[in-house]
C-alpha cells in the first residue's frame, strides 16, 4: 500500500512539473494579448457574474435571470466546497515549494512571471473561473439560440448551430488561456473545472422542475445543512491536524506583495458568498410560482441599474476591519438579500 501511495505521489508530482511548462509557454507566447487575458480573469470572475452580468441578463428575460442565478449559484457552491475540503496547489506555489524543498533533487527548469492577479488565496482545483464561466456561457448561448430560433426563420438553419459550438468552445478555451497566462491554475484544473461545470449543469437541468417546485422550508433546511457541513469540515481538519486555512497561508508565504491578496478570494469568504446566494434562492422558493411581469425595456434597465448601484455601494462598505465574523455575516446577508430581491421582488418593481 505504501508503495502504491509513493508511486501515485511521484506520478502526481511529475504531472505538475510538466504542466508548469504549459504555463511557461503561455506566458512566453501569449504576452501580446495580456490586456485581454486580464479582462477575462478580472471582469468575468464569479463575483462579477453574480453582481453584474447575471442581473443584467434580467433586462432580456426574468426567466433567464432565474435560470442563470440558480445554476451558477449551485455550481459555484460545489466549487467552493471542493476547495474548502481539499485545496490543491497553484503553479507558483508548487514551483517555489519545489525549489525551497531541499529533498527534491531535480528542480523543474521553469521560470514563471508573477502578476498581481496571481496572488489567489484559495486552492486551484477546480478552477472557479472555468467552472462558472462555462455554465454561464452554455446557458446564455442556449437561451439566445432558442430565442432566435423562435423569432427568426433564417436562424433555423443547421449552419448557425454548427457555428455556435465552436464559439462556446473558443470562449471557454480563452478563459483557460487567461488562467494559464497569469499562472493561477494548472491546465488540468481549468479542464476539470469546465468538465465539472458541465456535469453539474446536466444534473441541474435534469432536476430543474423539482428544484423550482421545492418548498421554502425544505430549501432553507438544505442550505442550513450545507452550512453545518462546512463548519464540520473545519473541525474535522483541526482534529486531523490539518490547517483549514492552508491555501491562505500559502498565498501569504509566496506572494511577493501582500497587498495583492484580497479578502474576497479566501475559501471561507467564497463559501459565505455562495451559501448566501443559495439562501436567497431558498427564501424565494418555490421558484416555479414566480411569474414574470411585462414591462418596457427602459423600465427594466432603470430598476435593475438602480438595484445594482445600491448593491455596489453595499459591497464597498463591507466591514473588513471589524473581525472575521462580522465580515462573513455581512457578505452572507448581502448576497442572500441580493438574490432574494432579484428572484422575488424585482418583478413587483417593474
Amino acid at each position: 500500500m505504501d508503495h502504491l501511495m509513493h508511486v501515485a505521489m511521484d506520478t502526481y508530482s511529475n504531472l505538475l512539473d510538466r504542466e508548469l511548462f504549459i504555463n511557461e509557454w503561455a506566458q512566453e507566447r501569449l504576452g501580446f494579448g495580456e490586456p485581454f487575458w486580464r479582462f477575462l480573469s478580472v471582469c468575468l470572475e464569479p463575483s462579477n457574474l453574480f453582481n453584474l452580468f447575471i442581473p443584467l441578463c434580467g433586462i432580456y428575460s426574468q426567466e433567464l435571470l432565474t435560470h442563470l442565478l440558480s445554476a451558477v449559484s449551485l455550481v459555484s457552491t460545489l466549487n467552493s466546497f471542493e476547495k474548502w475540503i481539499y485545496p490543491e496547489m497553484r503553479p507558483l506555489w508548487w514551483l517555489r515549494e519545489r525549489f525551497a524543498n531541499e529533498r527534491v533533487s531535480i528542480k523543474p527548469h521553469v521560470a514563471l512571471e508573477n502578476h498581481n492577479l496571481s496572488c489567489e488565496t484559495s486552492g486551484g482545483l477546480p478552477c472557479a473561473h472555468s467552472m462558472t464561466f462555462t455554465v454561464f456561457v452554455l446557458i446564455l448561448a442556449s437561451f439566445s439560440f432558442v430565442s432566435c430560433w423562435e423569432r427568426f426563420v433564417s436562424y433555423r438553419s443547421a449552419f448557425w448551430r454548427c457555428l455556435l459550438y465552436p464559439l462556446i468552445v473558443g470562449l471557454v478555451v480563452c478563459m483557460w488561456l487567461s488562467r494559464l497566462y497569469l499562472a493561477t491554475e494548472f491546465l488540468h484544473q481549468c479542464v476539470l473545472g469546465s468538465y465539472f461545470g458541465i456535469r453539474a449543469l446536466n444534473t441541474f437541468e435534469g432536476n430543474v422542475k423539482y428544484l423550482n417546485s421545492c418548498r421554502r422550508s425544505s430549501a432553507v433546511t438544505a442550505i442550513c445543512i450545507l452550512g453545518l457541513l462546512a463548519v464540520a469540515v473545519y473541525f474535522i481538519k483541526l482534529r486531523l491536524n490539518m490547517d483549514p486555512h492552508w491555501s491562505v497561508r500559502q498565498a501569504f508565504k509566496w506572494c511577493p506583495e501582500p497587498t495583492f491578496m484580497r479578502h474576497e478570494a479566501s475559501p471561507i469568504f467564497l463559501l459565505s458568498r455562495d451559501l448566501g446566494s443559495l439562501m436567497g434562492l431558498a427564501l424565494a422558493s418555490p421558484l416555479a410560482k414566480k411569474k414574470a411581469k411585462k414591462s418596457t425595456f427602459w423600465r427594466r434597465c432603470s430598476v435593475l441599474g438602480s438595484l445594482e448601484l445600491i448593491n455596489y455601494a453595499l459591497r464597498l462598505t463591507t466591514p473588513k476591519q471589524h473581525g472575521r465574523f462580522a465580515f462573513l455575516a455581512y457578505e452572507f446577508s448581502r448576497n442572500a438579500i441580493h438574490s432574494l430581491i432579484l428572484l422575488k421582488y424585482l418583478t413587483k418593481l417593474y
